[in-house]
């Protein structure tokens, strides 16, 4: 096999596994989030505080961002408070405002902020990473066939 088919074949096949791969964790991550705002409960909480987050990557370049501390009581009463797990700046929410609240009635601390940002960005993220991977190294991998190039 010379390397003008080995590369594109390689190419294909390493950016279609990838691709698979990302497609699948963001298709796991959806139906998760799919089963919680099933079963969970709603609850009115209020942004007690904003905690601001700090990285900074091997380059040497700083990023903050905002993550929402929530207050709500769930229904047997319990005040519970929770971190967001999404951040931004500048901060989505403000100190005081009211939020609505999805929790799992089993584990109150187990709680997002209903907001589609929250709860379905990773999904949308690793789902459309993985296709559009998935459909590079496609389109690649059939190139790389000559027989299925002349097939009509």
């Amino acid at each position: 096999m010379n390397e003008d088919v080995m590369f594109p074949r390689i190419f294909g096949s390493i950016f279609t596994g990838i691709g698979s791969i990302f497609a699948v964790i963001g298709i796991i991550f959806g139906l998760n989030t799919h089963s919680f705002v099933a079963t969970a409960i709603s609850a009115q909480g209020t942004i007690i505080d904003l905690v601001l987050r700090s990285s900074t990557d091997s380059e040497g370049y700083s990023s903050s961002v905002y993550h929402p501390v929530v207050k709500f009581t769930d229904r047997s009463g319990e005040p519970t408070v929770f971190e967001a797990n999404a951040g931004s700046n500048p901060p989505a929410f403000s100190k005081g405002q009211q939020v609505e609240v999805l929790y799992n009635p089993q584990k109150p601390n187990s709680a997002m902020i209903n907001s589609r940002f929250e709860l379905w960005l990773l999904p949308i993220i690793f789902t459309s990473l993985g296709l559009t991977f998935t459909l590079i190294g496609g389109i690649v991998l059939i190139k790389s066939f000559p027989s299925l190039r002349s097939f009509k």
